[in-house]
């Protein structure tokens, strides 16, 4: 799909992790209507061993998140910007592990580094999931994206 020009991209906060976070899910956030995204996991103060952070939807309205192929780089005790490119829908995605062919399953799991595959989201429901050991890093997750052609950018 053709990017708006015509529209500006969009950028927001969808989480907060303080130095009090312990392994569990986020508050649930909602992204942008789009085929790309942008996420930018901005840490300020370095935690003090590991954190994994993998991407949730819900299934079902908002009651049941399940883990999406959307990990970052595990965050030991470095600060500064981990940055992930993510792409929706079946196919090809820009991450270093590959694509996930149609018909293809895998067991996404909350650990174990970069994963960026195509997927489908609902993005009025999201979530991070965490799975910290020690002191989480002070984090902030922001999102940019171009808004889908097909959008008005008054629907965000």
């Amino acid at each position: 799909m053709a990017i708006s020009v015509a529209q500006p991209p969009i950028s927001k906060t969808c989480a907060t992790i303080p130095s009090t976070q312990t392994t569990g899910a986020s508050t649930a956030f909602s992204i942008p209507f789009s085929d790309s995204y942008t996420f930018y996991l901005n840490v300020t103060t370095a935690g003090q061993t590991t954190c994994d952070i993998v991407f949730q939807t819900s299934v079902d309205g908002g009651t049941t998140y399940v883990n999406v192929p959307w990990r970052f780089a595990q965050v030991t005790t470095t600060t500064g910007c981990f940055v992930l490119d993510v792409n929706t829908g079946v196919g090809s995605a820009a991450g270093p592990t590959g694509s996930l062919t149609t018909g293809e399953g895998t067991l996404i799991a909350a650990t174990g580094g970069v994963l960026s595959l195509g997927a489908n989201v609902d993005p009025r429901y999201m979530k991070i999931y965490m799975t910290v050991s020690g002191t989480a890093p002070v984090s902030n997750l922001y999102v940019i994206t171009w808004p889908t052609a097909s959008r008005p950018a008054t629907e965000y």
